[in-house]
């Protein structure tokens, strides 16, 4: 049954690691903005003191784009594997847990919002002061992501009510899980797999250790790492929109328009 919670896993990180088209994850000269007009707007709110409100508008944006099609994609992969998870709960826990169970030591830090949120934040905070846009929007876009996944997790959690193997109480989904896959996601939508594929094997091994610590149950960890990926897809949207530009075209005896399409970043 160990077997089975590691395929899991694994196929949750593959499904992370395949959200985003391999065309975005081509290097795209990292240390230039492509996005020149956002640095001139970001500098304007800066100078006023908008950056807070700039912050706050996009994560109320967050919790409105999380309705979305897609966002329900995500959530009803999750929901199904964690149901067919649920069948090897039980088995899966006493593997997990028993004599010659593995000991995963550094996964409930890790996975804890206690240490997510700080960093991200500094990350934002030291990125702009060392004027990286790119590295600054990144750890903005983690926070961004923490806040929305903390909010989803715990209001699931106090629906469900689901009793943890310990005895305790609010197990269903692990948080740790969906703090760590939505921090996975995030750096993968910003810097590719190079990045993407360590994130994605560290919340691997995080929601494994919530297992082996008798935490959570493995269906709780599935579900976890797919919302939290779902909420790291939400907050990068601007990632994977695409700017239109339309432009006169003039040909002998004729003229059209030329369409052009820039995939963003």
């Amino acid at each position: 049954m160990k077997r089975l919670a590691t395929w899991g896993l694994a196929v949750t990180i593959a499904a992370g690691l395949a959200a985003r088209p391999a065309s975005a994850q081509a290097p795209t000269a990292p240390a230039s903005d492509p996005q020149p007009e956002q640095r001139q707007a970001d500098s304007a709110a800066a100078a006023d003191g908008g950056v807070a409100k700039r912050f706050v508008r996009d994560v109320g944006s967050d919790y409105k784009n999380f309705f979305s099609v897609e966002t329900g994609l995500w959530l009803g992969i999750g929901g199904g594997a964690a149901l067919a998870m649920h069948a090897a709960d039980d088995s899966i826990q006493q593997s997990a847990t028993g004599p010659n169970a593995i000991s995963l030591p550094g996964g409930s830090i890790y996975g804890s919002q206690l240490f997510q949120i700080p960093v991200a934040a500094a990350l934002w905070g030291i990125a702009s002061a060392a004027g990286s846009e790119r590295h600054a929007e990144a750890g903005r876009d983690l926070l961004r992501a923490q806040i929305s996944v903390a909010s989803w997790t715990y209001l699931i959690k106090v629906v469900a009510q689901r009793k943890r193997p310990d005895g305790s109480n609010y197990s269903f989904p692990s948080g740790h899980a969906s703090a760590s896959f939505a921090t996975a996601m995030v750096l993968q939508e910003h810097y590719g797999w190079k990045v993407g594929l360590p994130a994605f094997l560290a919340a691997g091994y995080t929601g494994a250790s919530r297992i082996t610590d008798n935490q959570h149950w493995a269906s709780d960890v599935v579900f976890g790492a797919f919302l939290g990926m779902a909420s790291g897809r939400v907050v990068t949207l601007q990632l994977r929109q695409a700017r239109v530009t339309l432009a006169p075209l003039a040909v002998p005896k004729g003229g059209g328009v030329v369409v052009t399409v820039l995939s963003l970043p």
